[in-house]
């Protein structure tokens, strides 16, 4: 996730749309100007963002597949589909408006668009350096204007849909103005950061116009992680951000496996059991075989060329029982080790030697290499409950009761594991899809029967 962020500043897991970093500098440009207060500029940011949520689904009722819905009309849906929206109602904070933050959506992206220089560092939002006030007002100015009715009719607010909704950024000043911001060199903005992201932005755009791309993370993120498109193509080659993203992809795929392991024994802690149970749980749905066995019995994973091939992707479609599968993809992420070489390797590793990392985990192979791949399997599970435990505890707090609180949904008590909760078994997200959507909205990238295309804008702006 730290290597993410450093390849994607200005687009998170939680900033989907394009048309809220223009919204929320569009609020703060009036603001300024207006001299409104902070409770003053708090009211005007909650009630547009209602209006933007309303005019979307007006837009489209029944949403897109390629994007989300604009923030906060699940909460509204009940108004949104009844056809009348008061606004008051609908934008106060608390459980009867679309959203429980006092500052609304801007908390989830604030650190973007401060990033981004679209606004300044502050308690509300406050223009950045690099806001055009006039081209957001252009944009979205009359957002400005439905924030001031006291009820919002969805069948009137159609017509401006074209204009005001949040897929419909690329067609105006807002989204030409953000798109020159993300992709386009500027003399203030030639920081580490900035550059990755216009790299990492090169790169999709030119995966996107080589390959058939329906969905960013599946189809960039295979392009990215296997095959030698990357150190082939006269533009992919010539990225310095491409063997990054190899190695993150690439590592991406050994968390998952960590992360549906630990799911699978959660869910198999019923009622109290100890750890020893718990690992024979998982030791019987593996093989009676070798470790060595177990290795050799792995996929190929790398080409005649030395281009990474799809071993994890093979594996996460056999039809053989999760924990099985899972080891087998931290084997290959093992085996990888010493297939890798130079910033795909760097970027792969990590930080050096850290527990249930891809070195640590080809070293407890490479010892156990004689010895039954069940008894191995059941250190690791021994592993996993200690170092849960040991997260939990680092980030234990007190209580005002002084009882102590563990961030944790599997708990020890005298030798006996119990949990309160399932845990989360998806991958650890790249922002992929979150970039591509940012893009498509503000006039890069363009969705045409189910598949992404690259706009003329687009190509001029990376090339």
């Amino acid at each position: 996730m730290r290597m993410v962020d450093h390849l994607v500043p200005g687009v998170t897991a939680v900033t989907p749309h394009a048309r809220y970093y223009a919204l929320h500098g569009l609020v703060a440009a009036h603001a300024d100007a207006a001299g409104l207060s902070a409770s003053a500029a708090q009211e005007l940011l909650r009630r547009s963002e209602v209006a933007l949520a309303a005019v979307s689904f007006a837009h489209h009722p029944e949403g897109l597949e390629w994007m989300p819905r604009a923030h906060g009309a699940d909460a509204l849906s009940q108004r949104l589909r009844s056809g009348v929206i008061p606004m008051a109602e609908s934008a106060a904070a608390g459980k009867e408006g679309y959203v429980g933050n006092p500052w609304g959506f801007w908390g989830p992206y604030a650190g973007s668009e401060t990033a981004l220089g679209i606004l300044s560092p502050g308690r509300m939002p406050q223009p950045g350096p690099r806001l055009d006030a006039s081209a957001v007002r252009s944009g979205l100015g009359e957002l400005l204007e439905l924030a001031t009715d006291n009820v919002l009719h969805v069948g009137d607010l159609a017509p401006l849909g074209a204009k005001l909704c949040v897929c419909a950024g690329g067609e105006h000043a807002d989204g030409l103005w953000l798109a020159d911001l993300m992709c386009g060199p500027d003399a203030s903005d030639v920081g580490p950061r900035s550059r990755a992201r216009r790299e990492t932005i090169q790169l999709m755009v030119r995966i996107v116009s080589q390959h058939p791309v329906v969905r960013f993370t599946r189809d960039v993120g295979r392009v990215l992680a296997f095959g030698d498109f990357l150190s082939t193509d006269r533009v992919t080659r010539g990225v310095d951000a491409a063997p990054v993203w190899r190695g993150v992809t690439l590592r991406n795929y050994s968390v998952g496996a960590w992360r549906r392991l630990w799911s699978w024994l959660v869910e198999h802690v019923e009622g109290m059991i100890t750890t020893e149970k718990l690992a024979d749980r998982f030791a019987e749905k593996l093989p009676l075989q070798t470790v060595d066995e177990f290795l050799a019995s792995l996929p190929a994973t790398q080409s005649t060329t030395g281009a990474p091939l799809p071993a994890e992707l093979s594996l996460r479609g056999a039809d053989t029982p999760l924990p099985l599968n899972e080891l087998r993809v931290l084997a290959v992420g093992a085996r990888r080790v010493d297939e890798l070489s130079g910033r795909v390797r760097d970027a792969f590793l990590g930080q050096r030697g850290i527990e249930l990392g891809p070195e640590w985990v080809r070293w407890r192979l490479e010892e156990a290499r004689s010895a039954p791949l069940r008894d191995t399997a059941r250190r690791l599970v021994h592993d996993m409950v200690a170092r849960s435990q040991r997260i939990a505890l680092a980030k234990a707090r007190r209580r005002p009761d002084g009882s102590l609180w563990l961030p944790t949904r599997l708990h020890e008590r005298n030798g006996l594991l119990y949990r309160t909760s399932k845990e989360g078994r998806g991958d650890v997200g790249l922002r992929l899809d979150q970039l591509g959507t940012v893009l498509a909205t503000c006039g890069v990238l363009h969705r045409c029967e189910q598949r992404w295309s690259v706009t003329a804008r687009g190509e001029k702006l990376v090339a």
